[in-house]
């Protein structure tokens, strides 16, 4: 099964806090902001239709990064989840992205309307 067949809903969300990977995130979200930001301005930068970009665009960009970015790697491990490359691996990293899209999204909508 492909990382994007992997549903991102609440029980996928439970899940990933049940794990520890919300706690992991709150801890390096400096850090994946600027992964995910970096993403969506060069997404922006080759979109003719900048107003219909979407979350499932930059999931597309981004569960590459996140997948082989260190400090997630070292936080699957820290919580003794598979990285994306292991058994069962795809679905922590396709959440996991899915998670840290939803609080850029949410973060950058809030900035530009607050």
């Amino acid at each position: 099964m492909a990382a994007k067949d992997y549903i991102w809903d609440s029980q996928a969300a439970k899940q990933l806090a049940d794990a520890g990977m919300t706690a992991h995130y709150d801890k390096n979200r400096a850090h994946y902001e600027k992964l995910a930001k970096s993403s969506w301005v060069g997404l922006n930068d080759v979109s003719e239709s900048k107003a219909l970009l979407k979350h499932g665009d930059l999931w597309d960009v981004l569960l590459p990064v996140i997948s082989r970015d260190a400090k997630t790697l070292k936080g699957l491990q820290d919580k003794g989840l598979p990285i994306p490359t292991a058994y069962g691996g795809a679905r922590w990293a396709a959440w996991f992205t899915h998670y840290v899209v939803e609080r850029f999204l949410l973060t950058t909508t809030k900035e530009s309307t607050g």
